[in-house]
């Protein structure tokens, strides 16, 4: 399966105001037996090539030197594609559309990763339905896109998802990590207007009969460096798991 990770917002949010992006800051990871600082996108694509995953691709912005330098040196299999204009995240991922070619396909915003990718990812690959959303309940919906779903016979369902809702259905958010199928993309590829969001398109593609699956996952697995006043957070969340990980390979 190939995989897709956008990369081209400017961290506004984050207090980098473009000096680079937001997904070149750095995590801490547990890696042959030692504890390493390595940028976020470092650690999505390093997780990704763990589980055999080396189709990947990284949508960048054209004036996005030091992600590109950094990508093509330390994962030089990588395809970087240019997203010629922020024009929102939906967009960012149809930029894709040439190199995905009309297969099922990973999605990670590059600026967000689950703790524990490397022993989840596997068995997120394998599982079934056209398109397949991570999950996680949340206090306040209302700043995520948000998930129906009904739950039959173990599996859960998504009936239908809405991006940052005033009224939200449930508490379920949506990750930023995604299996879509074709139907999204092409969703994606018909829209027009500014700030295209991604989505409307798997709303789309629910509605017209694809099934979409979701496994649901514990907020504290979840990581996000988008933002300037939780990132100290993220710094020791992120190395706390890693040195949780080392102590657990010690013993």
């Amino acid at each position: 399966m190939k995989a897709v990770i956008t990369a081209a917002g400017k961290g506004t949010r984050s207090g980098l105001d473009g000096k680079f992006r937001k997904e070149m800051l750095p995590i801490y990871d547990h890696r042959n037996g030692r504890l390493v600082l390595r940028p976020i996108i470092d650690r999505i694509i390093y997780d990704l090539e763990s589980s055999g995953i080396r189709e990947v691709a990284a949508v960048l912005s054209l004036d996005d030197l030091i992600t590109k330098n950094y990508l093509q040196r330390e994962f030089p299999y990588v395809t970087i594609i240019h997203q010629a204009k922020q024009n929102g995240f939906g967009d960012a991922v149809r930029s894709a559309a040439e190199f995905v070619g009309g297969e099922r396909f990973l999605l990670f915003a590059g600026d967000g990763i689950l703790l524990n990718l490397r022993t989840f990812l596997p068995g997120f690959a394998e599982g079934s339905g056209e398109n397949r959303l991570v999950l996680m309940e949340v206090a306040d919906p209302s700043k995520y896109g948000v998930a129906v779903v009904r739950r039959i016979n173990g599996r859960i369902l998504v009936e239908d998802v809405e991006e940052k809702p005033s009224k939200p259905r449930s508490n379920l958010a949506l990750a930023a990590m995604y299996i879509l199928g074709h139907k999204v993309m092409d969703c994606l590829l018909d829209m027009a207007g500014e700030n295209i969001e991604l989505t409307p398109a798997i709303s789309e593609s629910i509605r017209t009969g694809n099934e979409t699956e979701a496994v649901i996952v514990d907020q504290s697995m979840w990581i996000s460096v988008g933002k300037a006043e939780t990132y100290h957070e993220i710094l020791k969340r992120s190395l706390d798991f890693a040195l949780k990980r080392e102590s657990e390979r010690s013993s």
